[in-house]
């Protein structure tokens, strides 16, 4: 079971973020562009993904012997398991056949964490490990890995470490516990990065407000982020005696903000680390402040950060169970029914060869639930106001900006079933009309009887934008049919060349969505929430919501003051006394 090929093919499609790879060039040295992840180990050393939409759900950690040799790596790699198992990880190693190692941490399910936000964490494990490598986790775009399995550059493959797959597969699918990176920064006396656009000061502003129960010196975490667990011993052991680990602090700075830190998560306020500070266990700590002027000042001070990083960073205690979350309203209208129809065939016909294709068919979607839950019928027209962010989770988390540039041409293209009717002014969104096409309204000339096709009137799965938007179409054209169909009939029946088909297939075969047995496609054993849950997506729409709010805060504040820069100051009064006759 754990000979190259099997380890590949179990470990490279729940490793890869996305389901593509990338091939190392020997001419080259350096890892090519990305192509489809394939069932079939390469032959090359191979590298999978590790964000998608700029977040990942397995932070890597690259153990180099480039510049350090085989015993350092060792014990870096063998310091950083020691830390994760006090802080709830769980992590699989693998190897190369030049030393290297790699330390896979999953993190717990519905958990993802985006570039931005690891980037504090691994500067700090940076300083303390000297062989970690931390440039595959800074890249949301370029950012990958080779997995086990994968062909090493010096000849052989990548192997498990004191691990066998089914344990390395089984650690990888439960994953670690939801607060493992915050409890790993707080080890390490980090307090993560601060708010650098309006929006992102608004929404860590808004969430430390929920997180936080009390004011003054008397505020401390809200129980339910509180931390039950005692801290770790390096950590009562410093604020006992002052004794410092110098394998995981650099100084007693942050040897005592990790004291301070696991003392705010254990539910303590500053007046409460103060009283400690004054008490015989804590003797270490009160001497690592006592060089300050004003220590207690110092002491509320480190308290107000850790409190301000630990209620804006902790995830929720309740796990994501990232079921889909339906949109019912309208589903069964008639008219919306028959125009997502006929649009969806307008765009198939006029968009047959262009790539946007794929994404227009999620925003037409996206534009009919919209109708069905917020818009209107006039005079038989569908018509709704929506602005592109709302859309963009409609659309099964598109990119705002690709929306956009959807609609846009959307809207200029004759014959097209959309049309702008009013354009956005101010927090008033844009207002359209979807207008049926020259089929449509051949349909409904010929009575209501040619238009029974069923098409549910609904937002577009988060799933897609993992898997990938022509999949979608396969999909639910395998789904729609009443029996399994030939990967040739597919492919016709949707519209697409044999060559992209049969990569969308592999796609949706190794996620588990398809099968093709006999030559006959049929729906497979995972479904789209099962997809939805293993990547977080319920939390990854939640946190778009909330910074879609920021942002519409942050713009109604600009308008606000653009009007008021604009409006002329009241004269004044005196100006228009008329005096009195002497």
């Amino acid at each position: 079971d754990a000979t190259p090929d099997r380890l590949w093919h179990r470990f490279a499609p729940i490793l890869a973020a996305r389901r593509s790879m990338r091939l190392y060039d020997p001419t080259t040295r350096k890892y090519g562009s990305a192509g489809p992840l394939t069932v079939k180990r390469p032959a090359l050393p191979s590298a999978v993904p590790l964000f998608v939409h700029g977040r990942a759900r397995v932070v890597a950690l690259d153990f180099d012997t480039k510049h350090h040799s085989h015993d350092a790596v060792s014990a870096d790699v063998t310091r950083v398991l020691a830390w994760l198992d006090e802080c709830g990880g769980r992590a699989v190693v693998d190897k190369s056949t030049s030393g290297g190692r790699h330390v896979l941490i999953p993190l717990a399910p519905g958990k993802t964490v985006s570039a931005d936000e690891i980037r504090p964490l691994l500067r700090l494990l940076t300083v303390r490990l000297p062989t970690l490598d931390i440039t595959p986790m800074t890249n949301a775009k370029a950012g990958c890995i080779t997995v086990p399995g994968s062909a090493c550059k010096e000849g052989g493959h990548r192997e498990l470490v004191d691990l066998d797959p089914a344990a390395a597969f089984d650690i990888l699918t439960i994953g670690s516990d939801a607060g493992t990176l915050a409890r790993l920064e707080a080890l390490l006396g980090g307090i993560g990065r601060t708010p650098i656009t309006p929006a992102e000061a608004y929404i860590r502003t808004e969430t430390v407000t929920e997180r936080v129960v009390g004011a003054g010196h008397d505020a401390r975490l809200h129980p339910r982020f509180c931390r039950s667990t005692p801290p770790p011993h390096s950590v009562v052991e410093f604020a006992r005696t002052g004794r410092l680990d110098s394998s995981r602090w650099p100084s007693r700075s942050e040897a005592r903000q990790s004291v301070i830190t696991h003392a705010v998560l254990g539910g303590a306020s500053a007046a409460d680390i103060l009283t400690r500070a004054a008490a015989t266990h804590w003797a270490g700590l009160r001497a690592a402040y006592a060089h300050y002027a004003e220590p207690a000042r110092a002491i509320r001070r480190d308290a107000d950060r850790a409190l301000d990083w630990a209620a804006s960073t902790l995830p929720d205690p309740v796990r994501d169970t990232g079921h889909k979350q339906k949109h019912t309203g309208g589903a069964y209208d008639p008219v919306l029914r028959s125009w997502l129809i006929h649009a969806q065939t307008w765009v198939t016909s006029e968009f047959s060869h262009r790539r946007d294709r794929w994404t227009t068919h999620a925003v037409v979607q996206a534009l009919a639930w919209a109708a069905a839950v917020s818009g209107q019928i006039i005079e038989g027209v569908p018509t709704v106001g929506v602005g592109g962010r709302s859309l963009s989770i409609a659309a099964g988390m598109l990119p705002e900006s690709t929306v956009w540039s959807v609609l846009e041409r959307l809207r200029d293209m004759e014959g097209a079933p959309v049309l702008l009717i009013e354009r956005g002014v101010g927090q008033n969104p844009d207002r359209y009309a979807l207008v049926p096409t020259p089929a449509g309204r051949a349909a409904s000339a010929a009575g209501p009887e040619a238009a029974t096709e069923a098409a549910e009137v609904e937002s577009v799965h988060p799933a897609w934008s993992v898997i990938g938007w022509r999949h979608r179409i396969l999909y639910n054209a395998v789904s729609a049919a009443p029996e399994p169909m030939t990967p040739e009939a597919l492919f016709t029946a949707v519209g697409i060349g044999r060559t992209s088909g049969y990569e969308a297939l592999v796609d949706l075969r190794i996620a588990g969505l398809l099968t093709v047995e006999n030559a006959q496609v049929s729906i497979g054993p995972v479904d789209l929430d099962d997809i939805g849950h293993r990547h977080g997506l319920t939390g990854a729409i939640r946190a778009r919501i909330v910074r879609h709010r920021a942002e519409r805060i942050v713009w109604r504040e600009w308008l606000a003051a653009r009007e008021e820069a604009r409006t002329p100051p009241e004269p004044d009064l005196a100006l228009f006394t008329v005096p009195g006759d002497h």
